[in-house]
């Protein structure tokens, strides 16, 4: 009695709870609204998704990573209509939730009793359930805290683009958005968690980090102490890795993806396995055509992938691939798959096809990536690289094929970006990371599900353990106390969030007329408003080269990139080693006796060419028209 009235209270809450947000909370109490929101809304969203797929009995937790995806791709559509604005966006996300809620309102009794069995029966995963639990509240109020969070990929400032995103309901930025490694499926995530409660945005990593984990352990069925061991470590594990850092950039978004499109394969393969029995060879037939991977989910799961990042793209290819294979004379099903990778993906292709219509010539030669190896050269690396580690991973793993497919996808991933193929820049390297863990936690699962022994058991239990060494001797930052410690002082950052220093750009921006073209370089670009001025960030990595100093008396090559870019005002930020080196430059100009400046990097030569209109401390705002 007692528990089923604790599962009636556990479904009301599950209903209401996500709408908390909309009343006037703050601090951590908001942060927790918001995620909360955010989760029912990607449940909500994954709802439609598994409705159309019909595939009502899937899990929650991977009905929630199918709404990720499918919110990537309407955000994707929204952007690329100029509808993308945070208004937009917060309809998006509250019309998922509602999603949610009535699914849950229509069907409260059979949820009800869903949890009343969860409650009922053996309780061992409450251990790794209560674990990620704690841990992950943690995280997610620490990411929201946390002012040190890298903002920066391999081709601009990711919070830079959300505002954009947010401000004008689109990615119009000659400079930063016409990218040649990704489409913007991170960008488009991260204005989604803004519909849920603007400055939301820092924490969706650390959120994807939790409904991965969470996806993981429910796959496990941690139903006897075993399992539960298997979970509980799973979770230390994924909590305590030093290099896979809650950062607002793609890693464990794409992993969670990964892991939804390796369970969607694997369950079929179990399913296949329960049929081999029949004797009849057409129920048989039947059978195996039923148990295959849903189409639709897959082929969001898969697009949304290749819109985060173009190194993802081999790990969908395979998936989708393997999936129209088994039942390659199905044209219906054929003509989903591909219609769902690009239901998702299509939009942010024409966003940036768009984008790439504004970029004059000398721009797109001044930020293009360093030059490549040929495209076979590179191809034929990736082949010689990807065909031993795929024959030793199935060498070392258990008698599954789809373990073993899910092998093969993952070295083709890591050759193709090892290459290039895929990715470019050492910023490329980093996503290793989101492609390992996923191979990882789904080797976990299996093997905690199989209750393998083996050595491929040994091997990943010592591998497991080494990480949560590692992060416990982790100097610095990456250490995993260090970081907790963090995420508990974050708390305090969110409770009191300090002033906002939007202002300083404000005040030297308040003299430039409405609609001018503004190139700028400044340490925080997501705090300026992109509705009001045309935008140009010039601080990307490879823009980088406009800062570099240079003693000798020399023009600026940025001069004529400006000329191109139409901007009529220039607003630049010396950090502590720029303003050193000028103050040594006047000390050596006074010295010698020397009139002309002598040193400079190519936007502070602008800088001493033009009048300064307006200045605050390390800021300069300089009239280019003049």
């Amino acid at each position: 009695m007692v528990a089923a009235v604790i599962a009636k209270l556990l479904a009301f809450a599950l209903a209401a709870l996500p709408w908390s947000s909309l009343l006037p909370l703050h601090g951590v109490v908001a942060v927790l609204a918001h995620a909360i929101t955010l989760c029912a809304a990607f449940h909500g969203a994954g709802l439609v998704v598994a409705r159309l797929g019909n595939q009502r009995a899937a899990s929650p937790w991977l009905v929630i990573q199918w709404g990720i995806a499918a919110l990537i791709g309407l955000s994707g559509i929204a952007i690329a209509a100029g509808a993308g604005t945070i208004a937009g966006h917060a309809v998006l996300v509250f019309a998922a939730a509602a999603v949610h809620t009535g699914a849950l309102v229509r069907r409260f009794a059979h949820h009800a009793g869903r949890v009343g069995n969860g409650l009922a029966g053996p309780r061992a995963w409450l251990g790794p359930a209560v674990l990620l639990a704690a841990l992950g509240v943690l995280a997610v109020l620490g990411a929201a805290g946390d002012t040190l969070a890298r903002p920066f990929d391999d081709e601009g400032h990711v919070l830079a683009q959300l505002r954009r995103v947010l401000d004008t309901g689109a990615l119009g930025d000659p400079i930063g958005y016409p990218r040649r490694a990704q489409l913007g499926g991170q960008i488009a995530l991260a204005a989604v968690a803004a519909g849920a409660g603007d400055g939301f945005a820092r924490t969706v990593e650390a959120l994807a980090m939790v409904l991965t984990l969470g996806l993981a352990v429910s796959r496990i069925r941690a139903r006897d102490p075993g399992s539960a061991v298997w979970a509980s470590v799973l979770v230390v594990t994924a909590f305590a890795l030093a290099l896979a850092p809650t950062d607002p950039l793609p890693c464990w978004t794409a992993a969670g993806l990964i892991v939804a499109l390796y369970a969607m394969q694997c369950e079929n393969e179990r399913e296949n396995d329960n049929e081999r029995d029949h004797k009849n060879a057409s129920e048989r037939e039947r059978k195996h055509d039923s148990a295959s991977p849903p189409a639709l989910p897959l082929a969001i799961v898969a697009g949304a992938l290749v819109a985060l990042r173009y190194e993802f793209a081999p790990i969908a290819a395979v998936a989708v691939i393997a999936a129209w294979w088994r039942r390659r004379r199905d044209h219906k099903r054929t003509a989903i798959l591909l219609g769902g990778v690009c239901a998702v993906s299509g939009p942010f292709v024409v966003a940036r096809m768009i984008a790439w219509r504004s970029v004059p010539h000398l721009a797109g030669a001044a930020f293009a990536p360093p030059h490549e190896a040929a495209l076979a050269l590179r191809l034929l690396l990736a082949t010689l690289i990807a065909a031993p580690v795929a024959c030793v991973l199935r060498l070392a793993l258990p008698d599954s094929h789809a373990v073993r497919r899910t092998a093969t996808a993952t070295a083709v991933a890591l050759a193709a970006l090892t290459a290039h193929v895929t990715g470019a820049g050492p910023y490329a390297m980093r996503l290793v990371w989101p492609i390992a863990i996923a191979f990882a936690i789904t080797l976990v699962i299996e093997l905690a599900r199989s209750r393998g022994s083996g050595p491929a058991a040994l091997i990943a239990a010592v591998v497991m353990c080494v990480f949560v060494y590692e992060g416990r001797e982790a100097p610095g930052r990456l250490r995993w106390s260090r970081r907790l410690a963090d995420a508990a002082t974050g708390i305090t950052y969110v409770q009191h969030p300090p002033g906002n220093a939007a202002d300083r750009y404000d005040q030297l921006l308040a003299s430039v007329p409405p609609e001018a073209t503004v190139a700028i370089w400044i340490a925080e670009p997501e705090r300026l408003d992109y509705a009001r001025h045309r935008i140009i960030d010039l601080r990307t990595p490879i823009g980088g080269r406009l800062r570099e100093f240079r003693w000798a008396a020399h023009s600026s090559s940025a001069a004529p990139l400006l000329t191109q870019l139409s901007a009529s005002f220039l607003l630049i930020e010396a950090d502590d080693a720029h303003v050193q080196r000028t103050q040594t430059d006047v000390l050596y100009r006074f010295a010698c006796r020397t009139e002309p400046p002598i040193c400079a990097d190519d936007l502070e030569a602008i800088a001493l060419h033009h009048p300064v209109v307006a200045r605050r401390d390390n800021l300069q705002l300089v009239d280019l028209r003049r």
